[in-house]
Order: structure tokens, then sequence, then C-alpha cells
């Protein structure tokens, strides 16, 4: 389906403009500063990478769409300035590729963003919904998804891919000012600001290089003596290095299963590795004399230093307060017209419990107007909604 064939409503511009030079795209960033909002995406390669390797970045400022090349620009001085303007919205959808896209390539995060995903979500028209439905959904158009797995690398763009591209920001204004709109009728645009902030604070992380919590979401960690958890987070560091520099997944390093193992192992020689199961000839030759390095440096870390236990998975009468929590969620979300999955997850659920589990029932009435012990999504708009009457539902 090309997209000559679409009935576009009169509001919405398929026409667009591709950007290849320096000058014409600074006098547009000139010329962005002015907008209320911009409509952002990107298109990206990532398929044998650490880093998402950009090929195009779309703009929409409420008119028209402009498809910039930014494998002939190298001037991005101005639009990491838009893009960190806070009087200008970067309505994106589904954006969180898109910010490891502008974290890998400039080393910025748009900030504010409006996601129209997230926002579909707090509107009840959909959790997880992608950007046709959502077209569909709110302005009853079909766009094409032929592109969607197409080389955004390779040059010239196809007329196609460039015309699939501007669609991707050419109905983002108008989506934009109908949830904008409908959150602000339904007293739920704070919800989003908020969601989409957490979104940005959990991504500013990643910028700040420190990987040492990484080693927190190994499956199986929970089983691990601190000594041994002390071995996996500097082995988890080590790989989220490794994969940084030679651009390649980490997977494609090390396994998060042989991690674990060479943790528990805490091996002293190239002999002792070789007992790890899958640890090709390769991985022993060239990276076997820094794993052990790492583990000899994480035994010398003294006692007091080492990494606190994991909470171990919920068990006994936990499982059915997690039962009776998740069912108080899904009642409460339908009573509040929410997806469930937009209101809590399961892993919220546990984390909150595994939190309360030395915490006496003085203690939690004494807490519940406070969020030390909630997880940090639990902890805004959701508080008010859920707490004390979730805390009730899993006595």
């Amino acid at each position: 389906m090309t997209t000559e064939l679409l009935s576009l409503p009169k509001n919405i511009n398929d026409s667009y403009a591709l950007v290849t030079d320096n000058q014409t795209f600074q006098q547009l960033c000139q010329q962005w500063k002015s907008a209320s909002f911009l409509a952002i995406d990107t298109e990206f390669i990532r398929t044998s990478t650490f880093y998402p390797h950009v090929g195009l970045i779309q703009i929409n400022d409420g008119a028209d769409n402009t498809l910039v090349d930014p494998l002939t620009i190298n001037d991005w001085e101005l639009f990491c300035d838009l893009l960190q303007d806070k009087d200008i919205v970067k309505i994106m959808h589904s954006c969180s590729e898109d910010l490891q896209v502008f974290m890998a390539s400039m080393q910025v995060l748009p900030e504010p963003v409006f996601d129209t995903q997230i926002a579909a979500g707090l509107l009840n028209e959909g959790f997880g919904c992608s950007y046709q439905t959502l077209v569909k959904n709110i302005l009853d158009i079909d766009l094409p998804k032929g592109e969607t797995r197409s080389d955004w690398l390779q040059r010239p763009l196809s007329e196609n891919q460039c015309h699939y591209a501007a669609l991707d920001v050419a109905c983002l204004p108008t989506i934009y000012q109908h949830q904008k709109s409908a959150l602000k009728e339904s007293g739920r645009l704070g919800w989003l600001e908020e969601e989409c902030a957490l979104l940005i604070t959990q991504y500013s992380e990643e910028l700040k290089g420190d990987y040492s919590d990484y080693y927190l979401s190994f499956k199986g960690a929970w089983q691990l003596k601190s000594e041994e958890l002390a071995v996996l987070q500097l082995l988890a560091q080590w790989r989220e290095l490794r994969a940084r520099k030679r651009d390649k997944p980490r997977n494609w390093i090390v396994k998060d299963k042989q991690l674990l193992e060479i943790a528990k192992l805490r091996p002293s020689s190239l002999e002792d590795l070789k007992h790890i199961d899958d640890l090709g000839r390769h991985f022993l030759h060239h990276e076997g004399d820094e794993v052990l390095g790492v583990v000899k440096q994480a035994l010398e870390i003294s006692a007091d230093l080492l990494p606190i236990s994991l909470p171990k998975p919920l068990e006994g009468n936990e499982k059915q307060q997690l039962k009776n929590g998740q069912q108080f969620a899904e009642q409460k979300a339908l009573e509040l017209g929410l997806p469930t999955e937009m209101l809590i997850r399961k892993r919220w659920l546990i984390s909150l419990l595994q939190n309360m589990r030395n915490l006496s029932k003085e203690d939690l009435e004494q807490n519940t107007d406070t969020v030390e012990f909630l997880p940090v999504e639990l902890a805004g708009w959701r508080k008010p909604l859920l707490i004390p009457e979730l805390m009730e539902a899993m006595e």
C-alpha cells in the first residue's frame, strides 16, 4: 500500500522536505525555537549492535514534515538545545527507543516529552497500542506498514520510505491536541506529565555512566551470597562497558547465565573458567584474563562494603497477598476507567510486598503517608488512588 492511496483529512499533511545539509538544518532549528511543540520520531537499525544506529529523524512543527538525514548532517548543537528547551513539548509515540537514539547519538534527552502511547493508556484508549492503531482509532486513517523493517541506513532513501517516515509524525500534532484536551478534561494531564518525567529520569541515569545497579535485574541473583553478589555487580559493570566499547549486544559479549555462574564459582584461573558451560575458546582467549581481574577485584572488597542480599521471591502467604492486590487493582482500574496495566504492574506489587517484609503492622500504619517503602512508580499520582486501600486488601 503506497501513501498516495491514503485519504487524509485536510489538517493532515503528508508532504515532506528532506534536509541533508547543515545550513538548511540550522535555519530550521532557528525557526523551531518559536514552536510550542515538535512532533519527533526516529528510524534506526539495531540488529547486531549495542547502540541504535540512526538513519533518519522526522520532525513536524504543526505545519510541515521535515526529514533530517543524520548521515550527512554533523552540526547538532542547535537541535540539542531544542530537545532540552523546557518551553517546547516534544510529542513522541512509545518514546523509549527514540530516547535511546538521542542518548547514543547526541548524549541528550528530550524534555519535556508527551508520549501519545502513555496518554492513550491514561485515556483508556488501549494499553501499549501501536501508532497505527492510535491513528486509526482517532483519525480513522489506515497507515501503511510496509517500511517498518526497511534499511534506513541505505542511500538514497526511496520515496516510499520518505512518505512512510513523514506519516510517522504527520498525525502526531492532531493526536496530541485531542489527547491533551481529553486529559485536561479528565484531570489526568498531570498524570501524563509525571509518567513522562519519570521515564526521562530513569533514562538520565544511563547518561551518568553509572552501571553499578545493573546486576539487580539478573534473574536468580537473589540466590547469591553477598560475596558472590559483589562479583556479579562488577562483572555486570564490566560487560556494560565492554558492550558499549565494542558496540555489540550484551549477550554477544557474555550471557547473564554465564555471569551468574562465574559469580558463584569465583574463578582464579583460566582452568576454573573452563568449567563454565558455553564459554567458548574465543571468549577465554580474549576476555578471560580481564574477567579474572574483575573477580579478583570483587573478592578484595571489604565486608562492610559488600552489597546486601537481594529479596527472595514471594512465598507462602505473600503469594495470596499478591493475588489479593491484583484483584483489588483490577477492580480499581475498572472504577477509574484505566487499563489495569496502566494503574499497576505485577512487578511493582511484588516489589512492594518485598519491601514490606521487615515492617511491623505499627510501622506500616505509621508509614502509609510516606513513600519510603513504595516502589517509585507507586509514589506519585497512583499513591492517593491505591494506598492505603491496596495495603488493606493485601493483609
